[in-house]
């Protein structure tokens, strides 16, 4: 018996040491500002380490949230961005795979050019007007928000293929804030 629990001992020592660290911060930068962070073991189902940056554009100004974490490989190497117009958000996540290597946030492009797409957007309650797509935004997203009471909201525009959700996924976020159900749908072409 103790011959047995001392060849597991040495079969699982090292799979215990060699838990992979990441580091680990989440923080919201207006203009400057610093991140603090702190090193974590990540769990043996998420052997991979991350790094994230979501841009928010509204108006000329940006709002970046930036996290570093231990991540599922799929959740790797996801990036694109959904315009509606009257705000534009970009996601970019990287990933590595050695100790502590997420040591750099990824950073959105500057500005993106247009891409000759156009996709219709709303104002208020008229979805007629056409957008202009940028950048990687090759689909055109439609949702539409129930919230409490029975209002509704409509919003329309450009949105990066990676980013299309299915409608599973939809479903399944809909029990996350009690009274609030999503409805989404991605298309391929122009308008």
């Amino acid at each position: 018996m103790h011959l047995v629990t001392v060849i597991l001992g040495v079969l699982l020592f090292p799979k215990a040491l060699s838990a992979l660290k990441c580091y680990d911060s989440k923080c919201i930068e207006a203009g400057t500002g610093a991140c603090t962070e702190t090193q974590r073991d990540c769990p043996a189902s998420m052997q991979q380490c991350g790094a994230t940056t979501v841009r928010t554009s509204v108006g000329g100004m940006n709002v970046d949230v930036k996290m570093k974490s231990c991540v599922p490989s799929a959740g790797c190497g996801l990036s694109g961005s959904v315009n509606f117009g009257i705000s534009r958000t970009s996601t970019i996540i990287t990933c590595c795979s050695t100790a502590l290597c997420n040591v750099q946030y990824p950073t959105p492009p500057a500005s993106t050019s247009p891409n000759g797409k156009r996709c219709y957007t709303c104002n208020d309650d008229d979805c007629s007007t056409m957008l202009s797509c940028s950048g990687d935004e090759d689909r055109c997203i439609s949702t539409r928000v129930e919230l409490y009471g029975g209002n509704v909201m409509t919003m329309k525009g450009c949105i990066s293929k990676s980013l299309c959700v299915s409608t599973d996924a939809v479903t399944h976020a809909n029990g996350i804030i009690p009274g609030v159900s999503t409805q989404m749908s991605c298309c391929e072409g122009d308008l």
